[in-house]
């Protein structure tokens, strides 16, 4: 819940194109956090999630799409309210990727976790933040980490951030970014 808005307000504060920066920023906060935030919350109140992370993995499906729905309707709204590419295609990055994670997780359990520093990670490389030891340790401890509290085998993070930069990289540099 961290690493969107700090993202988000990066790419949005840090590009001087961006009209109405506070506008962009605080659509980018509803539809990354807040929104996410009430979903989890409401879930977690019906009973329908044992826990605010989410473990068990057949919990995670409903969530996952009313996810997916927030961040595609946070995408429509940043289009509309004219976003730079990077800030609209990350939003679209989130609504896509967090489909896929859905498929996925019908049938495995993927980190989470990992998706949602991987992203991040690739846009604000290609805004110019291009900070390989940082990034590289901080993915390295948040995997280590859901590794060593059991929430994830190695196969589940590596999988979550593999795909997340993958992902992240073809649909920006393809749909959104010029060539």
């Amino acid at each position: 819940m961290v690493v969107a808005p700090v993202t988000f307000g990066t790419l949005i504060y840090g590009d001087s194109a961006n009209t109405s920066p506070h506008k962009l920023f605080a659509i980018s906060l509803l539809f990354t956090t807040v929104l996410i935030i009430i979903v989890v919350l409401l879930f977690k109140k019906k009973g329908q999630i044992t826990n605010l992370d989410i473990s068990e993995r057949e919990q995670r499906v409903q969530p996952l799409v009313y996810g997916s729905i927030i961040y595609g309707v946070g995408f429509l709204v940043l289009n509309y309210f004219d976003a730079t590419p990077l800030v609209k295609g990350l939003m679209f990055c989130y609504a896509i990727n967090t489909t896929i994670v859905w498929g996925i997780t019908r049938y495995w359990k993927i980190s989470i976790h990992a998706i949602g520093l991987g992203g991040p990670f690739v846009a604000l490389w290609l805004f110019g933040f291009q900070f390989p030891i940082i990034m590289g340790c901080s993915m390295i401890l948040l995997c280590t980490s859901r590794v060593v509290l059991k929430a994830h085998t190695p196969a589940q993070v590596l999988a979550g951030a593999s795909l997340a930069m993958g992902l992240a990289y073809l649909e920006l540099t393809y749909l959104f970014l010029p060539l």
